[in-house]
């Protein structure tokens, strides 16, 4: 008997092999297509379908997926016009699509799955320039309840997709993505660290790059640490520039120093080698920096928020609130903890086991299957 056909839409990959980077999205589809492929025997096909004037998507991969590209720009207009028509369809004959880039403009939403990583912009609009557009929300809100079904990467994310979209629960799923633990690994590289001046003792952020994320926080936080007597150097990855405006003497003094575009070998590295990672976001989808770090055997002090608790388990500490003196009084409690003593081995195997690639397709092929036999 034929099997039926999912087309899974690549578009948000294709920023790595044109510049050799992409965000969280284009990470974790390009992650969970490359762990589908490594099933034996899979109940369905899988196409990848991607949409540029480069000709760059899925056959990019080099996975065992047929692939279908559509020589268009992948822009709003454009996508608004091709949904009017079911011609991806007709070019795969796909049974089901599924786009999991949030929200697109879609031929045919009765056969479509849509993955809504968070619903961050409802939060804050601002940031995406969207809040003053009711047209924008009446659409997502559209998609959300007349699509097939809704995939997302927390329990945090679905109980926000049921209560805000006003969406039925059986429509959504949780599964929650995987973290590289062959790239996030207890990675060593004492040259690197000297050559950029980082001593035995520092913290780590990697996620600044956003007003959520509290970095103006943790910089006045870090600042009072010093005048407590904190020893350690603050690193941060991507900050936003504005922030940094009042600690270039800090900068100077190589006190803070600051990465930008680090490749992901390097990102390990930082995670190894500080003292602890720092997370002080508002709100997140998923937090794969925490699972990064706590792959890397690198202790996380932690919001209490959104999806920020299921990533860290009882293996992070979290902040009672979110205020420098308690964050600068954490910090300075830890320069004097050792390294060593700071997170059981045992249940951080036992915690990263439930966060793996492997065990993430397998839960995508149960769903997928499943909304494809409903179909």
């Amino acid at each position: 008997m034929k099997k039926k056909k999912l087309l899974i839409d690549v578009n948000s990959i294709v920023p790595y092999y044109v510049a050799g980077k992409m965000n969280g999205i284009g990470r974790t589809t390009l992650e969970l297509i490359q762990a589908l492929a490594e099933i034996d025997d899979l109940p369905f096909e899988i196409e990848l379908y991607s949409q540029n004037m480069k000709g760059i998507g899925g056959r990019n991969t080099g996975l065992p997926f047929k692939c279908t590209h559509l020589y268009l720009p992948h822009r709003d207009k454009w996508n608004k016009i091709l949904a009017k028509f079911p011609i991806k369809e007709w070019l795969t004959k796909y049974d089901i699509i599924h786009i999991p880039h949030n929200s697109d403009y879609t031929e045919n939403l009765g056969k479509t799955i849509f993955t809504f990583h968070d619903l961050i912009v409802y939060h804050y609009p601002e940031m995406w320039g969207v809040n003053r557009d009711n047209e924008f929300f009446h659409f997502i809100k559209y998609l959300a309840q007349n699509c097939k079904a809704i995939v997302t990467c927390s329990d945090s994310s679905k109980r926000e997709i049921i209560n805000i979209l006003g969406v039925p629960e059986k429509k959504v799923t949780a599964i929650p993505w995987g973290v590289n633990r062959e790239i996030f690994c207890p990675t060593y590289n004492y040259d690197f660290l000297k050559k950029k001046g980082i001593s035995s003792l520092y913290y780590f952020t990697a996620s600044c790059n956003h007003p959520r994320k509290n970095l103006s926080l943790l910089l006045r936080s870090y600042k009072e640490y010093l005048v407590l007597g904190g020893k350690g150097q603050l690193i941060l990855l991507n900050p936003i520039d504005s922030d940094l405006l009042n600690v270039q003497d800090l900068i100077n003094e190589h006190k803070i120093v600051v990465f930008r575009n680090i490749s992901d070998d390097e990102l390990a590295v930082l995670y190894t080698h500080a003292h602890c990672s720092i997370v002080l976001s508002e709100f997140e989808g998923f937090g794969l920096p925490i699972l990064e770090s706590l792959s890397c055997e690198t202790i996380v002090l932690s919001s209490c928020n959104s999806s920020l608790i299921e990533a860290g388990g009882n293996l992070v500490d979290y902040f009672d609130e979110l205020k420098e003196s308690s964050i600068s009084k954490k910090m300075l409690k830890y320069d004097k903890v050792s390294k060593q003593d700071m997170l059981n081995k045992t249940l951080l195997d036992e915690h990263l086991s439930k966060f793996s690639w492997k065990e993430c397709a397998k839960s995508y092929e149960r769903f997928y299957k499943q909304q494809l036999n409903d179909d």
